[in-house]
């Protein structure tokens, strides 16, 4: 999710870059090589010298060329990157999306101050020296931004994908305003308000993936009539990671995402924290046919029950595929937030189902 560097130190790229494919066996003629990966930059990558010579796009050559050299797949620069997966009929397609296009940069500066503004950047960080760049990285008095182009691509993809393929963007910058108070109104991304407004028009789920504020909220962005827009922030790589599942329906419809933390403790022992499950269906409602009122009627009546007791109702609810077809009216009954299930984490034989009025 970016920010493999400090400072956009050369050297630091090569080392990253290693480590990422050394450690987890990512990339070309390892043991993990049949995994997907996808990496973008983030504004701690912006090698800042750089970002003032002439091209916008110079500043992500030196970390593609380091990513090259370890095997691994390369930053979206100007356009985005778009990984497709899919497990039966289960589809996601994921666009990788470089948020730092303006980091280091002068262009979105408003037009009457960039000069004066630009020159007085230079200026105190060349007084200032390694306090002075620490700040003006950490604080991130910086303008990124998307491109006009991946912006585009972005919306054209999602209005061309199938309609059950479930849109995922990574990026590194957070949509909305963060809890850490920054300086100037370069503290976010610039364009961040477009992004929102075009993913609430595409009139589908979306899952925004990011870093950048290194603490790991999850937060929907709902509007009337549109479909939602979830949020989920990575933590600091050296506090753990989020694993992601998507829920679909056996037909492809997507149903939920479940994000389990994974987190070093004190001890540095890493284990996974409770699940959350998020909701995606937002306008897509599925139709409550006969068969799925009669098992939320006859959870409501029970109002908690094992499952167990569930498959085994006498008369059956379901003839055939038993536990398949219980188990996808479950997933589709917890996305409408209609029941609520513990031991989630388990296999559904422990699972206990409480129903919500």
């Amino acid at each position: 999710m970016g920010d493999l560097t400090d400072a956009g130190d050369l050297e630091g790229y090569d080392k990253t870059s290693q480590f990422i494919a050394h450690s987890l066996q990512l990339g070309e003629g390892r043991r993990h090589a049949s995994i997907p990966v996808g990496i973008v930059p983030g504004n701690h990558d912006i090698n800042r010298p750089m970002a003032l010579e002439p091209g916008i796009t110079t500043k992500f050559e030196p970390l593609n060329a380091a990513l090259r050299r370890a095997s691994l797949p390369p930053l979206p620069v100007e356009q985005s990157l778009i990984l497709p997966i899919a497990n039966g009929s289960a589809k996601l397609s994921i666009n990788l999306m470089n948020s730092c296009w303006g980091c280091g940069a002068r262009e979105y500066i408003p037009e009457d101050f960039r000069e004066g503004i630009g020159k007085a950047i230079e200026e105190t960080l060349a007084k200032g020296g390694e306090k002075a760049l620490k700040t003006y990285y950490d604080r991130q008095f910086d303008t990124p931004a998307f491109s006009e182009p991946s912006i585009t691509q972005l919306v054209q993809s999602g209005r061309t994908a199938d309609a059950s393929t479930l849109l995922v963007v990574a990026a590194h910058h957070n949509l909305l305003p963060q809890r850490q108070p920054r300086i100037a109104q370069y503290t976010e991304l610039v364009n961040s308000g477009a992004i929102r407004g075009s993913l609430g028009e595409l009139d589908r789920p979306v899952v925004y993936l990011h870093g950048h504020i290194h603490v790991d909220p999850v937060e929907t962005i709902t509007a009337p009539k549109a479909s939602p827009l979830i949020c989920i922030s990575a933590p600091a790589a050296v506090d753990g990671f989020n694993v992601l599942d998507f829920v679909f329906t056996r037909s492809g419809m997507p149903l939920s995402c479940q994000i389990t933390p994974w987190r070093f403790d004190a001890s540095g022992i890493l284990h996974p924290a409770e699940k959350v499950a998020v909701s995606l269906l937002g306008k897509r409602r599925r139709s409550h046919d006969a068969t799925l009122n009669k098992i939320y009627s006859y959870m409501l009546e029970k109002r908690e029950l094992y499952w167990t007791e569930l498959i085994n109702v006498d008369p059956p609810i379901f003839t055939t595929d038993v536990e398949e077809q219980t188990r996808e009216a479950i997933e589709l009954l917890i996305a409408d937030e209609s029941v609520l299930v513990e031991n989630y984490d388990s296999s559904p034989s422990a699972w206990i189902i409480r129903a919500n009025i």
